[in-house]
Formats: structure tokens, C-alpha cells, sequence
């Protein structure tokens, strides 16, 4: 039995060494590689609000414990966080995004040991937080069932997971841009993978819910500039249903393509495929769910690709337009500008962003941020958003807004009870007033931000100075104002 046993860690020990994963060498994180998870049972809890910063060599030690953290961690110098045999939530606390993250520095440690990390439990109808890791240091994952959203990986970081899982209810992503990973009998929602720019990729048949014996990165991205190894170990399959059948969630396959790689993708299943748009000016129509879809721009090529989530753009400096597309996922930037005709927008996040968004018989659901102030997200921004749109409650729910400024301008469409247009009818909104024009159009703006953006602003419809009307305006409210006259 010992012959057995020595055998089975020098074989793991080897696997690690050919990946180059050094950090792992002198933490001894072999000793339990097939023991289950037994937490203990904790009956107290310790809570910790605003953000929590370790600096330095310090060493911050959850051991035996039930920790509520309320808002951000930041793990910077060269200092470690080190969470065994406990029960580990992570809530927003003050933070303006859904996100709450944990923040790992370039030579930094995090260490999830027998342990769960989960996202605080909250009350019915508030808005909770969704987990992420953000690493640019080293983190080590053992004996852990942890319910991260999105643990990204950049530059030169490092990871192994051992005898672990990372799903949550709609998240669970592994998402890829650098450095080294390493994941041993373990479970992953979503694997994300940077497909950079001189890459010249063939893939046909890609699937979710697959199992991998052994698999290297390299074997679908050769000239990857980073290193994934995956030995008995699974993506889950893409099979969500109901509410969450589509949209800013989770499962299976997702790429970030480089807009100028070369790459080309066959009858193949993606959650989504993230696709920049960097100075440039571009169209595209009928980008469906469930559906084959076929697109092509430069060098890269997606036919008879079928999309179970989002169609995602990154947008900088650029013209897009959207046609006939649904459940789409916009981040602008820079002096954008972004055209929906006939379109679904399910999530909406610009970052630094100073353009447009203009749409035409559009809707928005489910999901967005405006957010200032905060550098990993967005320092800045302040757009402006035109045109005929229908956005849903949900959005009026989960929207969050801090520290940026949108001027939107609403149209109103004044008509008597035959549908004919009636002109020069006085529309006044605090002090602005503006006539309709013989098509019975009038527009206006205002100025939102964080303040007043859903405090509702009496609108009044005038003819020959009889008040005809009164509606209160907000962020949320459909465009065009309809104003039917009784005559």
C-alpha cells in the first residue's frame, strides 16, 4: 500500500513540475490529494466590513471559522490569505458593482484549503453579489467546493486546483488571458479562452459538458501565450433552462477573439464568443440563440455556430451596428458609437465610455452597469442614448449606477384619437419647453446620474394652454412618449 501511495504523489509531483508550476514545490499541497470535504461545524461567525487589505509579508489566517467578508479584498505586496477548514462568504457591503472581487497582486498568495468560498446569503428581493477573483500572483485551490462566478487569469499567474469545483448558479467561469493553470480531478462551469492575435485556429465539433483524461491548451490554441492543463478533469455541459436558458450567464465554451486572429469555427456550441471591434466600422444582422448562425469579419469566421448565451462586443473607437440580433452584450468605449435596429440588448456595461448608443424599435433586459470612479472598472463615463426603446423592470432591478453621467434624449409623439399628428402642442419639462413638429415629434434631454437617474420628472403636454397630459420620466421610461389627444 505504500509502494502505492508513494507511486500516486510522484506521479502528480512530476505533472506539476512539466507545467512549470514552481509555487507549488514547497507548499506541500500533496498531502491530501484524495481526501473529501468534512467541514467542521461552525457555530459562530465573525464579520469583517469594507473592503479588507493585506499588505506586505503579513499573513491572514481563516482557519476553523465561519467568515462573512462585506466588500472587496485586496492581497497585495507579498502577502497571503489562507482560508482552511472554514465556511467563506463574500458580500458587496458598499460596493457599487455586482461583482465583489478578490484581488491577488503579482507576487501575492491566495489558498482555498477544505474550505467552501461562497457569495453572502441574502434576503428575498435584495440584490446579492456574485464572486470574482482576479489573479495576477499565485493561488492554490485544494479539497475546495467554491461558488466563484469568474476567476480571470492574467499574466503571469498562477493556478492549481486539486479535488475542487467552481460552479455557482449561474456562473463558474475559468476564464483565461495569461499565465499558468493546472487543474487535477476538479470541475469548472465555463472555461474562457484568449485567442490572440497570430493565432490561426480550426475547430469544428466543439461541444460543452466534455471530460478531459489529460488535455493541454496548446492542443486547440498552439500559439496560446499561456498554459492550461487539464487531467481528469470537466467542463460542464451547457444545459441551463428557464430563465437563465439565455443571457449573461455561465456554462460550457467561451472564446475572446483577437479581431485580428485568424480563426475559424465549424458546427460548433459556444455560451458566447467575445468578439472586439477596435477602430473600425461594422455591421452585422440576425446573431440569434438556439439557432445556427453564421458571422464574418477580417479573419474570423463562424458558420453554422450555435450561441447559448450572448452575442458579446467589445467596441472601442468604432461604429457598430446591430440588426435584427437579440441578447446581446455591449461594452463600449472611447467616442463609440453604437446603432441597434430591430435588436435585444440583455447587458449593457460601457467602460470609460464618451459616444452614443442610438436604438431603433429596440428593448433592453435584464442586466447593466454605469459605473465611475472605480480604476478596475471604469474611471469615467458619460455617453448620450437616443432613440425608440422598451427597457424591462428587470433592468429597473438590477442596474447599478455610480459616479457617471448619461444624457439620454427622449422623443414624445403627439397624436389625436384618428392616429393624425399634431403640431406645435407644447411639451414642458422643468423648465425646458419645445414645440412638436408637423410630424407631431418633439425631443428633449436630460442630464442623469446616480442622483436623479429613477426619480420620476413630471412631463406636461399642452394645446392653446390647456394641459392635455402629464407623465412622470425617468432613466426607464419607453421611448417615444406616445400622447394620444381626445379630440
Amino acid at each position: 500500500m505504500k509502494i502505492k501511495i508513494v507511486f500516486f504523489l510522484g506521479l502528480i509531483l512530476l505533472i506539476i513540475n512539466s507545467c512549470n508550476l514552481e509555487f507549488n514545490q514547497n507548499l506541500n499541497i500533496l498531502e491530501d490529494t484524495e481526501q473529501s470535504i468534512s467541514l467542521v461545524q461552525i457555530e459562530s461567525e465573525i464579520t469583517h466590513r469594507g473592503d479588507l487589505i493585506i499588505n506586505g509579508t503579513e499573513t491572514f489566517l481563516i482557519e476553523d471559522e465561519s467568515y462573512l467578508q462585506q466588500g472587496n479584498i485586496y492581497i497585495n505586496d507579498k502577502a497571503k490569505l489562507v482560508i482552511k477548514n472554514s465556511k467563506f462568504y463574500l458580500g458587496r457591503g458598499d460596493i457599487p458593482t455586482i461583482h465583489t472581487s478578490i484581488f491577488v497582486s503579482e507576487e501575492a498568495y491566495l489558498e482555498i484549503n477544505n474550505s467552501t468560498l461562497s457569495p453572502e446569503i441574502v434576503e428575498d428581493g435584495e440584490m446579492g453579489g456574485l464572486v470574482v477573483v482576479i489573479n495576477l500572483g499565485k493561488i492554490k485551490i485544494i479539497d475546495a467546493p467554491t461558488q466563484i462566478h469568474l476567476l480571470q487569469m492574467s499574466e503571469n499567474s498562477q493556478l492549481i486546483m486539486i479535488n475542487s469545483e467552481m460552479i455557482y448558479d449561474i456562473g463558474g467561469l475559468l476564464q483565461i488571458e495569461g499565465g499558468k493553470a493546472m487543474l487535477i480531478n476538479s470541475t469548472i462551469a465555463s472555461l474562457g479562452l484568449k485567442i490572440p492575435s497570430d493565432a490561426k485556429i480550426t475547430i469544428d465539433g466543439l461541444t460543452s459538458g466534455i471530460c478531459y483524461d489529460s488535455w493541454d491548451v496548446h492542443e486547440m490554441v498552439p500559439s496560446a501565450d499561456y498554459d492550461l492543463i487539464m487531467r481528469n478533469s470537466c467542463i460542464l455541459e451547457d444545459n441551463f433552462t428557464g430563465e437563465y436558458r439565455h443571457g449573461p450567464y455561465e456554462r460550457g465554451w467561451i472564446f475572446f477573439l483577437d479581431s485580428n486572429s485568424n480563426t475559424f469555427i465549424f458546427n460548433s456550441e459556444f455560451r458566447k464568443i467575445f468578439i472586439n471591434i477596435i477602430d473600425d466600422s461594422v455591421t452585422f444582422e440576425n446573431l440569434k440563440m438556439d439557432v445556427p448562425s453564421y458571422l464574418e469579419y477580417r479573419n474570423i469566421l463562424l458558420d453554422n455556430v450555435t450561441m447559448m448565451g450572448q452575442w458579446p462586443f467589445w467596441i472601442q473607437d468604432s461604429n457598430l451596428t446591430l440588426i435584427n440580433s437579440e441578447y446581446l452584450f455591449l461594452q463600449p468605449t472611447g467616442n463609440s458609437t453604437v446603432y441597434l435596429k430591430n435588436s435585444h440588448l440583455v447587458e449593457f456595461i460601457p467602460r470609460n465610455f464618451f459616444g452614443k448608443i442610438i436604438f431603433e424599435n429596440s428593448y433592453w433586459t435584464n442586466a447593466g452597469e454605469i459605473i465611475g470612479g472605480e480604476p478596475y472598472h471604469s474611471v469615467s463615463n458619460d455617453f448620450l442614448i437616443q432613440g425608440s426603446v422598451k427597457i424591462s423592470e428587470d433592468v429597473r432591478t438590477h442596474l447599478q449606477w455610480k459616479n457617471a453621467t448619461v444624457t439620454r434624449e427622449y422623443e414624445v409623439l403627439v397624436k389625436d384619437n384618428n392616429g393624425y399628428a399634431i403640431s406645435k402642442a407644447l411639451i414642458r419639462v422643468n423648465d425646458k419647453e419645445i414645440e412638436t413638429d408637423k410630424e407631431g415629434y418633439a425631443y428633449f434631454e436630460l442630464l442623469l446620474d446616480e442622483a436623479n437617474y429613477n426619480d420620476p420628472q413630471l412631463l406636461e403636454v399642452f394645446i392653446e394652454d390647456k394641459s392635455i397630459a402629464q407623465e412622470n420620466i425617468d432613466f426607464f421610461t419607453e421611448t417615444p412618449i406616445i400622447i394620444n389627444y381626445n379630440l
